[in-house]
Protein backbone atom coordinates (compact mmCIF):
# COMPACT_ATOMS: atom_id res chain seq x y z
CA UNK A 1 0.00 0.00 0.00
CA UNK A 2 1.21 3.49 -0.82
CA UNK A 3 2.79 5.37 2.12
CA UNK A 4 0.38 8.30 1.71
CA UNK A 5 -2.63 6.00 1.94
CA UNK A 6 -1.28 4.42 5.14
CA UNK A 7 -1.13 7.82 6.80
CA UNK A 8 -4.75 8.67 5.96
CA UNK A 9 -7.32 8.11 8.67
CA UNK A 10 -10.41 6.00 8.09
CA UNK A 11 -12.51 9.18 7.85
CA UNK A 12 -10.16 10.63 5.24
CA UNK A 13 -10.29 7.40 3.21
CA UNK A 14 -14.08 7.36 3.43
CA UNK A 15 -14.22 10.97 2.28
CA UNK A 16 -11.98 10.16 -0.70
CA UNK A 17 -14.17 7.18 -1.51
CA UNK A 18 -17.34 9.30 -1.27
CA UNK A 19 -15.86 12.01 -3.50
CA UNK A 20 -14.89 9.41 -6.08
CA UNK A 21 -18.33 7.84 -5.90
CA UNK A 22 -19.99 11.24 -6.25
CA UNK A 23 -17.90 12.03 -9.34
CA UNK A 24 -18.75 8.66 -10.90
CA UNK A 25 -22.44 9.35 -10.28
CA UNK A 26 -22.20 12.86 -11.77
CA UNK A 27 -20.33 11.56 -14.82
CA UNK A 28 -22.94 8.80 -15.30
CA UNK A 29 -25.72 11.40 -15.22
CA UNK A 30 -23.87 13.67 -17.65
CA UNK A 31 -23.26 10.76 -20.01
CA UNK A 32 -26.87 9.63 -19.79
CA UNK A 33 -28.12 13.08 -20.73
CA UNK A 34 -25.75 13.19 -23.71
CA UNK A 35 -27.01 9.81 -24.93
CA UNK A 36 -30.65 10.75 -24.46
CA UNK A 37 -30.17 14.09 -26.20
CA UNK A 38 -28.98 12.19 -29.27
CA UNK A 39 -32.37 10.43 -29.31
CA UNK A 40 -34.82 13.25 -28.59
CA UNK A 41 -35.09 16.97 -27.86
CA UNK A 42 -33.85 18.19 -24.48
CA UNK A 43 -37.26 19.44 -23.36
CA UNK A 44 -38.76 15.95 -23.82
CA UNK A 45 -36.13 14.22 -21.68
CA UNK A 46 -37.29 13.41 -18.15
CA UNK A 47 -35.30 12.95 -14.98
CA UNK A 48 -36.67 9.41 -14.81
CA UNK A 49 -35.14 8.65 -18.22
CA UNK A 50 -31.83 10.19 -17.14
CA UNK A 51 -31.57 8.12 -13.94
CA UNK A 52 -32.65 4.94 -15.72
CA UNK A 53 -30.00 5.44 -18.41
CA UNK A 54 -27.35 6.45 -15.85
CA UNK A 55 -28.13 3.50 -13.59
CA UNK A 56 -28.52 5.72 -10.53
CA UNK A 57 -31.39 6.44 -8.19
CA UNK A 58 -33.54 9.58 -8.24
CA UNK A 59 -32.11 10.35 -4.81
CA UNK A 60 -28.57 10.20 -6.22
CA UNK A 61 -29.65 12.48 -9.07
CA UNK A 62 -31.13 15.07 -6.70
CA UNK A 63 -28.12 14.86 -4.37
CA UNK A 64 -26.02 16.04 -7.29
CA UNK A 65 -28.34 18.23 -9.36
CA UNK A 66 -31.49 20.25 -8.75
CA UNK A 67 -32.85 19.62 -12.25
CA UNK A 68 -31.90 18.45 -15.72
CA UNK A 69 -31.07 22.09 -16.45
CA UNK A 70 -28.37 21.90 -13.77
CA UNK A 71 -26.86 18.94 -15.61
CA UNK A 72 -26.59 21.10 -18.72
CA UNK A 73 -25.04 23.89 -16.65
CA UNK A 74 -22.37 21.41 -15.53
CA UNK A 75 -21.49 20.78 -19.17
CA UNK A 76 -21.49 24.52 -19.79
CA UNK A 77 -19.13 25.08 -16.85
CA UNK A 78 -16.49 22.96 -18.58
CA UNK A 79 -16.50 25.38 -21.51
CA UNK A 80 -16.52 28.46 -19.30
CA UNK A 81 -13.55 27.11 -17.33
CA UNK A 82 -11.54 26.71 -20.52
CA UNK A 83 -12.46 30.23 -21.69
CA UNK A 84 -11.32 31.55 -18.31
CA UNK A 85 -7.96 29.84 -18.81
CA UNK A 86 -7.53 31.85 -22.01
CA UNK A 87 -7.98 35.09 -20.09
CA UNK A 88 -5.68 33.92 -17.30
CA UNK A 89 -2.99 33.45 -19.96
CA UNK A 90 -3.75 36.59 -22.03
CA UNK A 91 -0.45 38.25 -21.13
CA UNK A 92 1.40 35.38 -22.81
CA UNK A 93 0.23 34.94 -26.41
CA UNK A 94 1.66 31.41 -26.72
CA UNK A 95 -0.18 30.30 -23.56
CA UNK A 96 -3.36 32.04 -24.77
CA UNK A 97 -3.18 30.23 -28.10
CA UNK A 98 -2.52 26.94 -26.28
CA UNK A 99 -5.53 27.52 -23.98
CA UNK A 100 -7.78 28.22 -26.95
CA UNK A 101 -6.39 25.27 -28.90
CA UNK A 102 -7.18 23.08 -25.86
CA UNK A 103 -10.69 24.54 -25.73
CA UNK A 104 -11.47 23.97 -29.41
CA UNK A 105 -9.90 20.49 -29.30
CA UNK A 106 -11.95 19.61 -26.20
CA UNK A 107 -15.13 20.79 -27.92
CA UNK A 108 -14.39 18.87 -31.11
CA UNK A 109 -13.55 15.70 -29.18
CA UNK A 110 -16.73 16.10 -27.12
CA UNK A 111 -19.09 17.14 -29.87
CA UNK A 112 -21.95 15.22 -28.25
CA UNK A 113 -21.70 17.49 -25.18
CA UNK A 114 -21.82 20.54 -27.43
CA UNK A 115 -24.86 19.15 -29.21
CA UNK A 116 -26.63 18.70 -25.86
CA UNK A 117 -25.85 22.29 -24.92
CA UNK A 118 -27.01 23.61 -28.28
CA UNK A 119 -30.16 21.48 -28.34
CA UNK A 120 -31.06 22.47 -24.78
CA UNK A 121 -31.22 26.08 -25.95
CA UNK A 122 -29.39 26.98 -22.74
CA UNK A 123 -25.94 27.40 -24.24
CA UNK A 124 -26.44 30.91 -25.54
CA UNK A 125 -27.94 32.14 -22.32
CA UNK A 126 -25.55 30.42 -19.94
CA UNK A 127 -22.36 31.11 -21.86
CA UNK A 128 -23.20 34.63 -22.99
CA UNK A 129 -25.11 35.82 -19.92
CA UNK A 130 -23.54 33.83 -17.13
CA UNK A 131 -20.90 35.17 -14.79
CA UNK A 132 -18.09 36.59 -16.89
CA UNK A 133 -14.39 36.28 -16.39
CA UNK A 134 -14.09 39.98 -15.63
CA UNK A 135 -16.80 39.69 -12.98
CA UNK A 136 -14.59 37.14 -11.25
CA UNK A 137 -11.48 39.34 -11.59
CA UNK A 138 -13.22 42.71 -11.19
CA UNK A 139 -10.51 44.35 -9.11
CA UNK A 140 -7.77 43.75 -11.69
CA UNK A 141 -9.27 45.92 -14.43
CA UNK A 142 -9.81 49.62 -14.81
CA UNK A 143 -13.04 50.85 -16.45
CA UNK A 144 -11.45 51.10 -19.90
CA UNK A 145 -9.87 47.65 -19.73
CA UNK A 146 -13.05 46.20 -18.24
CA UNK A 147 -15.18 46.88 -21.32
CA UNK A 148 -12.44 45.77 -23.69
CA UNK A 149 -12.15 42.42 -21.91
CA UNK A 150 -15.96 42.04 -21.73
CA UNK A 151 -16.18 42.68 -25.49
CA UNK A 152 -13.49 40.12 -26.28
CA UNK A 153 -14.94 37.56 -23.88
CA UNK A 154 -18.47 37.80 -25.30
CA UNK A 155 -17.12 37.79 -28.87
CA UNK A 156 -15.02 34.67 -28.17
CA UNK A 157 -17.97 32.91 -26.58
CA UNK A 158 -20.16 33.79 -29.58
CA UNK A 159 -17.45 32.48 -31.95
CA UNK A 160 -17.42 29.22 -29.96
CA UNK A 161 -21.22 28.90 -30.20
CA UNK A 162 -21.27 29.61 -33.94
CA UNK A 163 -18.37 27.21 -34.59
CA UNK A 164 -20.29 24.47 -32.76
CA UNK A 165 -23.54 25.28 -34.60
CA UNK A 166 -21.75 25.21 -37.97
CA UNK A 167 -20.39 21.70 -37.45
CA UNK A 168 -16.86 22.52 -36.27
CA UNK A 169 -15.53 22.44 -39.82
CA UNK A 170 -12.45 24.57 -39.15
CA UNK A 171 -9.60 22.85 -37.28
CA UNK A 172 -8.90 23.83 -33.65
CA UNK A 173 -5.52 25.34 -34.63
CA UNK A 174 -7.16 27.74 -37.07
CA UNK A 175 -9.85 28.74 -34.55
CA UNK A 176 -7.25 29.35 -31.83
CA UNK A 177 -5.18 31.51 -34.20
CA UNK A 178 -8.24 33.49 -35.27
CA UNK A 179 -9.35 34.15 -31.70
CA UNK A 180 -5.89 35.21 -30.52
CA UNK A 181 -5.60 37.54 -33.52
CA UNK A 182 -9.02 39.04 -32.79
CA UNK A 183 -8.29 39.47 -29.08
CA UNK A 184 -4.92 41.08 -29.87
CA UNK A 185 -6.63 43.69 -32.08
CA UNK A 186 -8.94 44.72 -29.24
CA UNK A 187 -6.71 44.32 -26.19
CA UNK A 188 -3.31 45.31 -27.54
CA UNK A 189 -3.77 47.44 -30.66
CA UNK A 190 -6.18 49.93 -29.13
CA UNK A 191 -5.84 53.71 -29.22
Amino acid sequence: MDEKLRKLSKDELLKLSNEKSRQITRNSILGALVLLAAEKPFEKITVTEIVDRAGVSRTAFYRNFKSKTDVVKELDNLIVKLVDEFFDDKADEDKSRASLFDLFTFLKENKKYCDVLLNSKLISYEILCGKTYVDKKINTYGAYDYYDVVAVEIALKKVIIEWCKNGMAEPPEKMADYCVSFARKILINRP
